[in-house]
Order: structure tokens, then C-alpha cells, then sequence
């Protein structure tokens, strides 16, 4: 019997370098400089996640391949030396993944058996994403096709053959021009939220995938999900938001798998997202958001950006202040709040 999951598809955004990057001690508004630096450069940031944790703040990003010196060069020249690695990657997106923990723990199942490779995580309400050195990328591809099906795709082939030209006319759809203030399709936002920090091994990935799908089986919903790197050597950062427990002991339910790893919750968060028809393919996006939500005064605790998508989770009390300061800097139609389920 046939038991994989039906989804709608994935994409990879190839000839992209990953840079991971800890930021400086003596710079606590890091992310905010450097995302203004790569405005002032034009080089656009398709994936960015950061998550602070005891003002240890940790950057995973993507650059075209091209800006990927230029990048490493605006960064040496402005912070000194930093504890930053640089690899020739390729950023996979399956969709739709509905929040759904069962599909994201699958997903970081598959990837965490190609064996002990770095891996970066970013999530939109409607895709996962994943950050993966090139020379796994079709190990990867192949993979997918075990636990996940692909609309009219069959079989890896299927869907090589029919991407074959896409790439550069995704290439071709960069935006052109510059928005004086950026649209937003629509913004959502929740409280009631828990924020779980995981530290584990990067070894564990595959693990953590299977603790995901156990909150799963009690119909939870992830509305926030990223990694950061962290500065000890082979070991990594998941960030991820659930509902506030009630009946569920979010902690016990991770280390009952995996008790070596570091756990931490923090209550009373909440989440936001917000998407834009350029919002992955030009510069200044990230930027706009992060000087608008410093003069407010306002902390983010995540930031994913991935796809279309800017995801963030913050301190309960601050999500009023950071929808006015949001609004300040995008055209906003409209702000729904979502039921916690």
C-alpha cells in the first residue's frame, strides 16, 4: 500500500552560497546592519534566518553565487573577523507543508539520513525550506520521492525533465525596480504561542524530525520553524513555535528522543508572517522590515525569510507595536488574526 504524502510540489534555487554567520559580541543590532549593508550593495538575501537566544545571535543566508565574494568582502571590511563559513549550496522548497509537523518532520528525517551534512531550515505558512551543499542536492531530489508524492511527477526524471530551462527564467524574474514603500499581499499574526529552542547534535537531525511528527499525532500546528548555526563545533540550533501547553509537555516530549539535546521554552510569544510579490528576489526587503521594528523598540526573538515570505516571533506584548511599525514601512491591505489551534 502506498503511504506517501501527496504535496504540491519543490523547487531548488541553485548557484547560491550559504553563509553562516555568528554575529559579533559587541554588535546586538548585527542582523540589522548587515541587512542594510547588503541594501547598500543591491544584493538581493532570497533565504535568511536568525534566532537570538541569550544575545547569542546566529545568521543563516544565501547569496547569488556571483555576490558571494563581494559579500564576504562588505562583511570582513565593516565587523573585522568573524566566525563565518561560506559553502556552495542550493536552497530546496517543498510545498504546501500546511504547518503541518508531520511534513517537516519527514522532510528533516529524509535530509538528516544523507549522512552528517550541514543543513538550514526556514518555513513560510505554505513551504519548508532547506539549505543543502550542492554535492547532495540530488542524493536529496531522489530522496523526497520515498515518503512524498509530487503531483504529475512520478519519479526523480519526471521532474528533472520538466524543469529543464526553468531555472534561468527564474533567474530573469528578479525584480526591476524599487517600490517606495514594498506591497504586502496580507499580514497574519497569533498569540498563545510557545517558542521551543533545540541545541543537538548535527548528527540528530533525523531524530528531531521524528520528535515533529510525534506532536503531529495531537493535531499541533508549527507556526514558526528555522535553524541558526551555532558556535560549537558540529552542533546546531532548531527555533520552533507551538501552541502554549495546556495538556503537553513540549520538553519531555523532545528529550524522551533525544536527551543529550539542550532544550529551552519560552511563553507568551507570538507569530507573524506577511508576503509580497518581490519579497525573494530584491534587495532592501529585510532591511525596510528591521529599521522600522528598531525604532519602534521592538526585539525579534526568529526571523525566517524564505520563498515570498517574511516570517517573525517576538514577545506576546510587542506584536501590536511591531503591526504599527510594519505598517509604517509596507503596504498592508490587510491583518487577519489567526485562532491558536
Amino acid at each position: 500500500m502506498n503511504t506517501s504524502t501527496r504535496l504540491g510540489g519543490f523547487k531548488i534555487l541553485k548557484d547560491v552560497v550559504w553563509i553562516s554567520l555568528i554575529q559579533p559580541k559587541e554588535n546586538y543590532r548585527f542582523t540589522t546592519a548587515l541587512a542594510n549593508l547588503m541594501a547598500n550593495e543591491k544584493i538581493n538575501l532570497p533565504f535568511l534566518t536568525c534566532g537570538d537566544q541569550n544575545q547569542a545571535l546566529g545568521l543563516n543566508f544565501v547569496v547569488d553565487a556571483q555576490d558571494a565574494k563581494k559579500t564576504s568582502g562588505v562583511i570582513e571590511k565593516n565587523f573585522g573577523k568573524t566566525n563565518l563559513t561560506t559553502t556552495k549550496g542550493a536552497v530546496l522548497s517543498i510545498f504546501p507543508h500546511r504547518s503541518n509537523p508531520e511534513i517537516i518532520g519527514t522532510l528533516l528525517d529524509v535530509l538528516g539520513k544523507l549522512g552528517d551534512q550541514p543543513i538550514a531550515f526556514a518555513n513560510s505558512p505554505s513551504a519548508i525550506s532547506a539549505i543543502l551543499s550542492e554535492d547532495v542536492i540530488n542524493e536529496a531530489t531522489n530522496a523526497l520521492f520515498d515518503p512524498f508524492e509530487f503531483g504529475p511527477y512520478r519519479t526523480p526524471e519526471d521532474w528533472k525533465l520538466a524543469q529543464k530551462g526553468k531555472e534561468k527564467l527564474y533567474k530573469e524574474v528578479v525584480a526591476s525596480y524599487q517600490e517606495k514603500k514594498p506591497k504586502v499581499y496580507g499580514l497574519e499574526w497569533q498569540d498563545g504561542q510557545a517558542l521551543i529552542h533545540v541545541k543537538l547534535d548535527s548528527g540528530h537531525v533525523s531524530t528531531m524530525g521524528t520528535a515533529l511528527k510525534d506532536f503531529a499525532q495531537f493535531g499541533l500546528v508549527l507556526t514558526f520553524f528555522i535553524s541558526r548555526p551555532s558556535k560549537e563545533k558540529n552542533k546546531g540550533n532548531l527555533f520552533f513555535c507551538l501552541p502554549e501547553p495546556d495538556k503537553y509537555n513540549y520538553i519531555a516530549m523532545v528529550q524522551k528522543l533525544l536527551p543529550e539535546a539542550s532544550t529551552v521554552e519560552d511563553t507568551s510569544v507570538a507569530s507573524f508572517s506577511m508576503n509580497g510579490p518581490h519579497f525573494g528576489d530584491r534587495y532592501g526587503i529585510i532591511s525596510e522590515l528591521l529599521n522600522s521594528l528598531n525604532k519602534a523598540q521592538v526585539g525579534l526573538l526568529g526571523l525566517s525569510c524564505s520563498i515570498h515570505t517574511i516570517s517573525g516571533v517576538l514577545s506576546a506584548h510587542q506584536i501590536h507595536p511591531a503591526i504599527e511599525a510594519i505598517r509604517k514601512c509596507f503596504e498592508v491591505p490587510s491583518v487577519i488574526k489567526k485562532e491558536t489551534q
